[in-house]
């Protein structure tokens, strides 16, 4: 059963304390444009134009039709996905639209696109059916990347709790600290159209990046308490890269928890570094092997953790998991993307290529079916890079963990809709 969150009453953490992460906050645009930015709210010079585009790009470009596809996922996962889509796009104004490549689609004509997929899925299509209606409904364009679209693949991670801390169970699960000061610039009139957050700290008088990962787990955050305690480090770390999860307490309760906010420093992958080193080689790098690598070296495990600096902290959840578009993940059907690129909460197409590294089943076979870009991460930039959801429990894992293939991304928008504005 699920336990209420704030239910129990944990300790709070003490100042000398340790604990990342999709969802949120600004990586490197931000930074860097960060001295001008509050130069510009002091009244002396603007911003810089923005690293990334916003609005239409070149990453989409359309193409004659749906590409031949046979899904192979379940229809029922990718109705509840289409749920939480509109359940995004009815909170958004009617005058609205959407990018595909130079095509601007209005919200409210999209909406009715997946009002039609929803009605259409109670009838239970059979894929051929189903892949010849959308061909018929939809226009397809194809996701323009380096060496097509490298595809990875992130869970629901499961993790042992208690909701007071003792000698083992020493690693709290913090929430979000009371000096975290997150700036939106666009709100200020900056001229530089930065969608992204400013995050850090005002240290007399002036905004300073906040601390890192080392600083927080040696010296703690201020006005930060633990949710829980649990007494795996390592499965905190990979927790706070997947952004959300569930603590499950020794009375057999769990307890859903999301991204609450992060430090605001960029992501450094950990994976990287162990390759560059030559710890790990390129090819035996995935979460599992890097988690093996750090149970079997506790004497480096705390070092090679804090080199990555991006450090994530957690609320409860009164529901399921959301993403960064503040609605359910579907395992399965969600895909996250960078939002300055693609539609957020639109209709996409993935085909990953057979990878026998991949766990033997349907996933090592090659996938094949639509989902909705319902999310976001710390880690996934630009045009050729794509993160797919693959739900909760071992079987989750093993694929997330695996997943690094180049494949191909395709969304698609309505014909009719699309036809209209040309």
């Amino acid at each position: 059963m699920w336990r209420q969150p704030g239910a129990s009453t944990p300790r709070r953490a003490p100042e000398v304390r340790r604990l990342p992460a999709r969802g949120g906050v600004s990586p490197l645009q931000a930074w860097a444009c960060a001295s001008a930015a509050i130069a510009f709210l002091s009244g002396s010079v603007g911003c810089r134009p923005p690293v990334r585009p916003v609005g239409p790009t070149p990453a989409l470009t359309r193409i004659a039709a749906v590409p031949p596809f046979r899904d192979d996922g379940d229809q029922a996962a990718l109705a509840a996905a289409a749920r939480a889509s509109l359940a995004y796009l009815e909170r958004l104004p009617n005058d609205r639209t959407l990018a595909f490549a130079s095509d601007r689609v209005s919200v409210t004509d999209v909406r009715a696109s997946i009002e039609w997929l929803l009605a259409f899925l109670a009838t239970s299509p059979s894929p051929s059916v189903l892949a010849r209606e959308l061909d018929r409904r939809f226009v397809a364009y194809r996701a323009a990347g380096p060496n097509d679209v490298l595809f990875t693949g992130y869970f629901l991670p499961v993790i042992e709790a208690h909701a007071t801390g003792d000698e083992r169970f020493s690693v709290p699960v913090l929430t979000r600290p009371s000096d975290l000061v997150t700036l939106a610039l666009e709100r200020f009139g900056a001229p530089c159209g930065c969608r992204e957050q400013l995050v850090g700290r005002v240290v007399d008088g002036k905004l300073e990046p906040y601390l890192t990962r080392a600083d927080i787990e040696t010296r703690g955050a201020p006005g930060s308490h633990a949710l829980a305690w649990t007494d795996d480090p390592i499965a905190l770390f990979f927790l706070q890269i997947q952004g959300s999860g569930i603590l499950s307490f020794p009375d057999g309760t769990r307890s859903a928890i999301g991204f609450a906010g992060s430090n605001g420093h960029p992501y450094v992958s950990i994976g990287k570094l162990l390759i560059a080193s030559g710890d790990l080689p390129a090819d035996g790098a995935s979460a599992i092997d890097i988690r093996n690598w750090l149970v079997a070296h506790p004497d480096r495990r705390d070092a090679i953790l804090r080199s990555n600096p991006r450090y994530v902290f957690f609320r409860w959840l009164d529901g399921p998991p959301v993403g960064s578009l503040g609605v359910p993940v579907v395992g399965g059907r969600t895909i996250a993307t960078d939002p300055l690129v693609y539609p957020p909460g639109a209709l996409s197409l993935i085909r990953i290529p057979p990878d026998p590294i991949l766990p033997p089943g349907a996933a090592a076979a090659g996938i094949t079916r639509l989902a909705f870009n319902l999310d976001a991460g710390a880690a996934i930039r630009g045009p050729g890079r794509v993160d797919v959801f693959f739900g909760e429990g071992a079987e989750a894992e093993a694929i997330a963990s695996r997943l690094r293939s180049a494949g191909e991304l395709y969304f698609l928008a309505p014909r009719a809709a699309v036809e209209a504005e040309r």
